[in-house]
């Protein structure tokens, strides 16, 4: 049993080397500078986030919906990165928050092979999560995603 949690740990350790997106969040807040799209050999990492309705007094629910908002904000950039950006947006903003805002995410075709691989909480209810896609599995839908210069 020892062996098998020794050997775990080294995996763990290893998957934790490999490239990625590193964490955007800092003591509980959005850090002072991070990426949020990463093309490497094997994949597309993309980054999302959500904020939390500061009407809904429930942690749960702020926690739950700004989650669902950041994976649909991680699916606009993947979607930016693989077909590119032609998005339309309304927001209302009033005292500088935005009250109007409203997302609609669907995720057909190739998007629904997207993986979440993170979620990060801020201390204010907000989310930012990290999911990914293999360039295998985009080439083979005849996809090839460029980074972002």
């Amino acid at each position: 049993m020892k062996k098998l949690g020794i050997l775990l740990g080294i995996c763990l350790g290893i998957m934790a080397c490999g490239p990625s997106l590193k964490t955007a969040v800092k003591d509980g807040k959005i850090a002072p500078s991070f990426n949020d799209t990463l093309l490497d050999d094997d994949y597309l990492w993309v980054r999302g986030f959500g904020a939390a309705n500061p009407s809904h007094t429930s942690d749960s629910q702020r926690r739950i919906l700004s989650r669902e908002a950041a994976i649909a904000h991680a699916y606009q950039r993947a979607t930016e990165v693989i077909y590119g950006a032609n998005l339309e947006s309304h927001v209302q903003i009033v005292d500088a928050v935005s009250t109007g805002s409203t997302i609609d995410t669907s995720a057909q075709g190739i998007l629904q092979r997207m993986e979440l691989v993170s979620t990060e909480y801020l201390d204010d209810g907000g989310c930012a999560v990290t999911m990914r896609i293999s360039r295998k599995t985009l080439q083979e839908a005849g996809l090839t995603p460029q980074e972002k210069k």
